[in-house]
């Protein structure tokens, strides 16, 4: 299936189980366990659930609970919060070194102490997914203090783009995670 189309589905999907969520919550609420009319709103509605991460496993466990079919015995959270801390160091606590040459562009991507393990865990797997969805001939190599992610560029266009997004906008391309993350946490690995 298309990775755009699963991505698409993967919004719906959560929207739709956070509607579910939030309307059987809201339903407690009216039960008598929390009184709204001392803190409305008026027509504004709240979508995040506090830091990204958290907001990331209130998607997945509202989209779970929400399953009939949901198989409970699978389901790993646990793992999923590993796969959310390692994404955090990845993003906030590494650092990267582009390299451009004529048709390619280098990413070496570094930390020290636990984020580079993150880095080893995230970065080759992403850069499959790529390689695979868009077709590009992109190269990992795991180094001493992290990863090191090698595209080639079919033209001038595609090696300014990638350019211009550098190493944490590629890792942003086609975005998966949503998908990935509930597949996680129905206990299948990274």
């Amino acid at each position: 299936m298309n990775s755009r189309l699963i991505a698409i589905l993967s919004v719906i999907v959560a929207v739709v189980a956070l509607s579910l969520l939030v309307k059987k919550k809201h339903t407690a609420h009216d039960a008598g366990v929390m009184n709204h009319g001392m803190h409305t709103m008026g027509s504004a509605k709240l979508s995040e659930g506090g830091q990204s991460a958290f907001a990331a496993l209130i998607e997945v466990v509202a989209l779970l609970e929400n399953d009939t079919a949901t198989v409970w015995e699978k389901v790993n959270i646990d793992g999923l919060h590993a796969h959310l801390v390692d994404m955090n160091r990845l993003i906030l606590e590494s650092t990267v070194v582009s390299t451009v040459m004529e048709n390619q562009i280098s990413f070496e991507v570094s930390g020290i102490g636990e984020v580079i393990d993150s880095i080893q865990s995230m970065v080759p797997t992403h850069a499959g997914f790529i390689q695979q969805s868009r077709g590009w001939r992109i190269n990992t190599e795991l180094k001493v203090a992290g990863a090191k992610v090698t595209i080639k560029a079919d033209n001038n266009e595609m090696l300014t783009f990638l350019k211009a997004l550098g190493f944490y906008g590629f890792m942003s391309l086609d975005s998966h995670h949503q998908m990935h993350h509930y597949q996680m946490a129905m206990g299948a690995s990274h």
